[in-house]
């Protein structure tokens, strides 16, 4: 089931329940989902709740930030993005810190990238550099 479909069920199962935090939340998520078109994938609705989320943390908004990470994928442990990024580097034969844009976007193009938290990518790169 993709996310789309999965918060328009959660939403009207929030209204049944009378959870009216949660099908407040979910109705914001949805407008969003709505504002980019009828065909979102995955990723750019993952990307959209990865951002709420950022957001409802930022400002201590516990409930909302529970809410929203019911919805996103378990994040990569920093040693897999590890050996992700040194795999990258090896084989596209990396060699410096001026090669740190290139890792990036090789990084960018894997399939994992909506599972990768890129500050921790981006310190192991410089770190593997």
């Amino acid at each position: 089931m993709s996310v789309y479909k999965q918060i328009k069920g959660d939403t009207v199962s929030a209204m049944k329940d009378g959870n009216t935090e949660k099908r407040d939340l979910l109705r914001v998520v949805t407008g969003e989902f709505d504002r980019i078109g009828n065909k979102i994938s995955d990723i750019k609705a993952i990307s959209i709740i990865r951002k709420m989320y950022s957001n409802a943390i930022d400002f201590k908004n516990d409930i909302e930030a529970n809410i929203l990470e019911s919805y996103l994928p378990k994040m990569l442990e920093p040693k897999e993005i590890k050996v992700i990024v040194a795999n990258i580097i090896e084989v596209n034969k990396f060699s410096g810190i001026q090669d740190l844009g290139k890792v990036i976007g090789k990084l960018k193009q894997s399939k994992e990238i909506s599972l990768i938290d890129m500050k921790t990518a981006s310190t192991l790169i410089k770190e593997l550099l």
